[in-house]
């Protein structure tokens, strides 16, 4: 009987033990997630200006960049870094751009001055 006692004990001891170290492998893995997804929904959710400043506290050329970013008609489109830049969307870009671009213009401005 006592040996029945001490098998049941130090077998509630191992299962316990086992659930305390299961249960905090589950609060390791779970605490590491959540701060990488709190970091992107607080990104998504930061308005043009916020953007903006947030860039020129990091270089100033970063802030004239984000400006430049924010003005465009794509500004609020996500990046997906998966998405490789290839020549046709890049013409696709320009053509939805209302500005020439600057080979443009100089196409322009030397059609004004040679009148063809």
């Amino acid at each position: 009987m006592v040996n029945r006692d001490r098998f049941m004990q130090s077998l509630l001891k191992s299962v316990a033990q086992k659930v305390v170290t299961l249960g905090l492998m589950l609060l390791i893995v779970f605490s590491s997630v959540a701060p990488s997804y709190a970091i992107t929904a607080s990104r998504d959710k930061l308005t043009s200006q916020d953007k903006i400043d947030r860039a020129y506290q990091f270089r100033e050329g970063a802030g004239i960049l984000e400006e430049e970013k924010q003005e465009s008609s794509s500004a609020n489109q996500v990046f997906k870094p998966e998405d490789k830049a290839n020549l046709k969307s890049v013409k696709e870009s320009q053509a939805t751009d209302s500005e020439k671009s600057l080979i443009d213009q100089g196409k322009d401005l030397l059609e004004k001055i040679t009148g063809k």
